[in-house]
């Protein structure tokens, strides 16, 4: 572009938040189990902090950037079944809330949207370990076996944690939290 200057798709304010966001996604994982024992209960945080994270950073493939961020932070912090395929798990709900934020123009702060989101990013969360499970030779048969738990579980626990998300995001629009108003503004004030 004439003069050297181009317009970078992301504010480094938007990217810091994202990143901080996305070690939190990931740390969460690792250090903040709660002693539930059903599957998809870890949804609660993740799908909040992706709730907030989304409606924070309202750019087109912000939650995929957070996915992307906290799946490869996980691979080397939390580690798991799916060995160097984790990031996936955690990318797929990064794109559900990208999905979920344009087709509801960027309602990710009204609480019902978030419950609808946040359930359908943990959802696609387990669908994406049971592919991942599939491509790595567990058998389909056990698999199979608890999907239905897992299922309601991943749903309901996702939708908890949107609607936690909502909330959170709610309280800071109303407190007015200056570096929040300024990403809520587009990020128009680069530091």
């Amino acid at each position: 572009m004439p003069g050297g200057h181009h317009k970078r798709y992301f504010t480094t304010r938007e990217l810091v938040v994202l990143a901080l966001l996305a070690a939190l996604v990931a740390l969460s994982k690792a250090f903040l189990r709660m002693p539930l024992h059903l599957p998809g209960h870890s949804g609660i945080t993740w799908m909040a902090i992706l709730i907030i994270s989304r409606a924070l950073v309202r750019r087109p493939g912000a939650g995929t950037l957070v996915g992307l961020v906290s799946g490869l932070l996980a691979v080397m912090i939390v580690g798991g079944r799916e060995g160097l395929l984790l990031w996936v798990k955690y990318l797929t709900p990064g794109i559900m809330m990208d999905l979920g934020a344009m087709v509801t123009g960027e309602r990710l702060d009204n609480v019902i949207v978030a419950i609808v989101v946040g359930a359908a990013a943990n959802a696609t969360k387990l669908l994406t370990s049971l592919l991942i499970s599939l491509a790595l030779g567990i058998p389909a048969d056990y698999i199979v076996l608890g999907l239905g738990l897992a299922a309601t579980t991943h749903v309901a626990f996702g939708g908890l944690g949107g609607w936690l998300g909502a909330l959170v995001v709610k309280s800071l629009r109303r407190l007015k939290v200056p570096a929040i108003e300024a990403l809520a503004d587009g990020g128009a004030r680069e530091s």
